[in-house]
């Protein structure tokens, strides 16, 4: 194993790099050095607000550093091609399992396969003594601050130190930087990014305001968060909006003027899912199998209204024998969810899912119910789409503008009466009409393959390349 310091003091084959289970598909190539850092803390409205001064106080004392930088990174763009454009994508949430991370872990690599320079970076997990380089194109900064998000098991709030970006970005001169979600972390990016002469825009991938009102009860904080998501994406221009509901989020919450929003596809590996998966036994490792089958997939936590999906089950599974409901994945809210059915068998659970296995239990589900409303894009209503799973999904978000037609799946308001009506007609067009099953499974399949790597990667780097012109005036 290499390391990305000569005066790393890690020993890869001794030390441990991390004291989580494995994360399927992530594998460390090299290491920082060990860095000081204050210790982890525990959830709180009032720690915070350590955050901002931690945040400007780190930028202030780096300034004379970001500006020696700035001077490198120009001289470094006038010897290249106009048309070469080098882009990091930055998150603070890369070192966890979910949908942001998952994206950018497919669409990066991919990119660099074809030609295209992209980077991603984040920070580690308070579990690794030491920053991480995975994958040999993932660099999980080393940290100085970290505490517990809000509401949230398994997530963080953190802030990196700065002196390994610096000689990240002189060995990797950057024309872009793409920050993915309004963190600590990449505030700290963005100011650094302003000194340092680097072009910065953003993604809303995470819907913000509303997780704070969904997850923490302090109403000051809530209106605390939109002013900072108000100043966060008036510096971060453009933003890219993945789906026409949230351009008008962007609008009238976070006040994003119309002409700075811009509208770039998303892809995922779709070749790792197909209907083909189905019937090799991955549903019956965790239960047997039943005459019509829904899956959920996703974080397990309030914010996906779970809430509201087992009051509606509950209803349904008063009507039928034949019926189960599998939960896929990991959150704060499983414990609780399983103690609720633990008088269900028709209810399974498998925990966090990878690989063959996650795709197995798609093509092995008749059907994906989702009722988010606070997801931007809907990473898990394609991959069922593309293992031939129709899904059920709520009126607002990613998840509709992905099914987008009754005749891919089915679009509900978040309506107990609505969901149980789109229940019963799953299940009379699975048991009693399997040949309109099959051509609504055709359907969704079909359309799928609009969301490929290839597709959103050649539609990124277009703009990109544009925007390059338009932000250095070449």
């Amino acid at each position: 194993m290499t390391t990305v310091s000569r005066s790393t003091k890690v020993n890869a084959k001794t030390d441990v790099v991390d004291t989580r289970p494995p994360i399927f598909g992530r594998t460390v190539t090299s290491t920082f050095r060990k860095y000081w850092g204050m210790k982890h803390k525990p959830p709180g409205n009032i720690r915070t607000c350590w955050i901002p001064p931690i945040v400007f106080g780190t930028c202030i004392l780096n300034i004379p550093k970001l500006l020696k930088l700035r001077w490198y990174l120009k001289k470094e763009r006038k010897k290249r091609d106009p048309d070469d454009v080098s882009v990091i994508f930055y998150s603070d949430l890369l070192d966890e399992t979910n949908g942001i991370a998952n994206n950018l872990r497919h669409m990066v690599p991919y990119m660099r396969a074809h030609g295209m320079k992209a980077g991603l970076a984040g920070i580690a997990f308070n579990t690794r003594p030491c920053g991480v380089v995975e994958n040999s194109y993932c660099f999980l900064l080393p940290r100085v601050f970290s505490m517990e998000l809000l509401g949230y098991a398994n997530s963080e709030l953190d802030i990196m130190r700065i002196s390994p970006i610096l000689r990240l970005l002189k060995r990797y001169p950057v024309d872009i930087i793409e920050l993915e979600t309004p963190s600590p972390g990449a505030w700290l990016v963005r100011f650094c990014a302003f000194f340092a002469g680097v072009k910065v825009l953003s993604h809303y991938r995470t819907d913000v305001p509303t997780y704070a009102k969904t997850l923490v009860k302090a109403k000051w904080m809530h209106v605390y968060v939109l002013w900072l998501m108000r100043i966060f994406y008036a510096m971060s221009r453009p933003v890219i909006s993945p789906c026409d509901d949230y351009v008008e989020i962007l609008k009238k919450q976070l006040k994003v003027p119309a002409n700075k929003i811009v509208m770039l596809p998303r892809g995922l590996p779709l070749d790792q899912f197909d209907p083909s998966w189905a019937g090799k036994g991955t549903w019956e490792r965790f239960g047997e199998k039943k005459a019509v089958r829904f899956l959920f997939c996703g974080r397990i936590s309030k914010e996906k209204n779970i809430p509201f999906l087992n009051e509606v089950w509950k209803e349904f599974a008063k009507r039928h024998d034949d019926i189960q409901l599998m939960f896929v994945g990991y959150g704060w809210y499983l414990e609780e969810l399983k103690a609720i059915y633990k008088d269900n068998p028709e209810v399974l659970f498998a925990g966090e899912q990878g690989g063959e296995t996650l795709a197995g239990l798609y093509a092995d589900a008749d059907y994906l119910v989702f009722p988010s409303t606070t997801d931007t894009f809907g990473n898990v209503v394609v991959e069922a789409m593309a293992s031939g799973t129709p899904a059920v999904v709520s009126d607002f978000g990613g998840p509709k503008s992905i099914v987008k037609e009754e005749s891919c799946g089915f679009i509900r308001p978040l309506d107990k009466d609505a969901w149980l009506e789109a229940l019963e007609k799953c299940y009379d067009l699975k048991k009693n009409h399997p040949d309109e099953y099959e051509a609504m499974s055709k359907r969704v399949f079909d359309k799928s393959r609009i969301y490929t790597l290839e597709n959103a990667a050649k539609a990124q780097f277009k703009y990109f390349r544009q925007l390059k012109k338009e932000a250095y005036g070449i």
